[in-house]
């Protein structure tokens, strides 16, 4: 008979596969993940008469799981986002109108759902609440009473751009899943996901059972995303990395696997804005097929880098970007020749440390020195003062004060999701 492998949410499946691996959904979940599911094609009569093998039982029922709301970051920033759900739906229907004109003429074109409609229909209840008992063959209307609350929206049904891949359903879960699962998981995800009800109920990929019959070997199944979907980040000093390196990991935990730092225990090796240049240009002359983001400083020599790198005529495996423009430095205190006053900072005085919480009791107000013109971008550059205090304080806080409250974490949150974002068009879809 075999043995089949699926990828759920709830109790929907989305992608199955028989004797094999199928697609590979590592990239959804990371390590932490790992747990155990009782499963209904383990032999558990045969585990209780042989107690020895209690280590065999623990590898058939592994699974990784995971709640929803947690996959949906990992994600977006693969491309796998909601406007490429939609755009994979709107596919179809073309596709189908497509071959209906071919087979029926153009007199008989179907009113299809439109996407919005489609994502209403697939969470008019939320996953949880599906039924998913089985209803047995010679039940006197089966097919309706399968369909369960599902069946008073049949015409809704109908209007779907594909008939599902099986009508071998036998409850409200199975349903839903054959008649709706017509994207692809990760775009079904993305879907479900609008309901907020659904945020908690856990996608699951139980490997555990195709492993213990010896289809696929356990080493093939790995947590966290592939290599190939890293990016490496380089930023201009040891501080700019550890601060970005530590805010994704309390922050954006969800997604912190999908980036990889410099080793930066011992020194920085391509310190100051001028080498983070030379080190782009280096990896171009070689070709390298990672994929690179360069963090700039948002002051004056982080802009003109920038600009720099602009002209090198990139692959699209590098890309570059600046520490994000905000509000909160449109009128900063600074200090220069004409003494005290305020300015924006964006773009010329916005290093890293100006995204950190800038409250400190044993100091004045925040505050800008100016220190030197740069003729290449017509613009004064300036440096926070103290700023190694404020990195101090950063780097004190515990991840509890970070989350909490206590620490501001407001800039630094539009610093990281910028970084993310910019990821996003590096990381390619699988």
């Amino acid at each position: 008979m075999g043995t089949s492998i699926e990828l759920s949410v709830g109790n929907v499946s989305l992608s199955y596969s028989k004797n094999h691996m199928g697609i590979d959904y590592g990239f959804i979940f990371q390590d932490g993940d790992l747990t155990r599911r009782k499963s209904e094609s383990i032999d558990y009569e045969y585990y209780e008469e042989n107690p020895e093998l209690k280590h065999e039982l623990e590898e058939a029922e592994e699974t990784f799981a995971r709640a929803l709301y947690r996959v949906i970051p990992r994600l977006n920033i693969l491309g796998y986002t909601l406007d490429a759900a939609r755009a994979e739906y709107n596919s179809l229907i073309a596709e189908a109108e497509e071959i209906s004109s071919e087979i029926d003429g153009a007199e008989s074109k179907k009113e299809y759902l439109t996407f919005e409609e489609f994502c209403h229909l697939a969470c008019r209840y939320s996953l949880t609440s599906l039924t998913n008992d089985y209803i047995e063959y010679d039940t006197p209307d089966r097919d309706t009473v399968s369909q369960g609350r599902l069946a008073a929206d049949i015409q809704l049904f109908d209007r779907i751009p594909w008939p599902g891949g099986s009508d071998l359903y036998w409850s409200e879960a199975s349903y839903l899943s054959s008649r709706v699962c017509i994207l692809s998981a990760e775009s079904m995800l993305q879907v479900f996901a609008q309901n907020t009800e659904n945020s908690d109920t856990e996608v699951t990929w139980e490997f555990g059972p195709i492993v213990d019959a010896g289809w696929v070997q356990r080493e093939e199944f790995r947590a966290g995303a592939f290599q190939k979907q890293k990016v490496l980040i380089a930023t201009e000093g040891t501080s700019d990395t550890r601060i970005i390196q530590r805010a994704l990991q309390v922050l954006r935990p969800n997604v912190t696997d999908f980036f990889n730092f410099v080793d930066v225990d011992e020194r920085h090796p391509y310190w100051g804005t001028g080498n983070l240049v030379k080190f782009a240009e280096g990896l171009l002359r070689i070709e390298v097929l990672n994929q690179v983001l360069f963090v700039f400083d948002n002051d004056a020599e982080g802009v003109d880098a920038f600009r720099k790198f602009e002209k090198l005529n990139s692959p699209t495996n590098m890309r570059a970007m600046l520490l994000p423009d905000l509000d909160e430095f449109r009128e900063f205190v600074t200090l220069g020749p004409e003494g005290e006053g305020t300015s924006d900072i964006n773009g010329r005085a916005a290093a890293i440390e100006c995204y950190l919480d800038l409250r400190l009791d044993q100091y004045p107000p925040a505050q800008v020195t100016w220190s030197n013109f740069k003729k290449d971008i017509d613009a004064w550059h300036g440096v926070l003062d103290y700023k190694e205090s404020y990195s101090k304080h950063f780097y004190e806080q515990s991840d509890n004060q970070l989350l909490d409250g206590t620490y501001d974490v407001s800039k630094l949150l539009k610093l990281v999701d910028t970084l993310i974002q910019e990821a996003g068009f590096l990381t390619p879809v699988i």
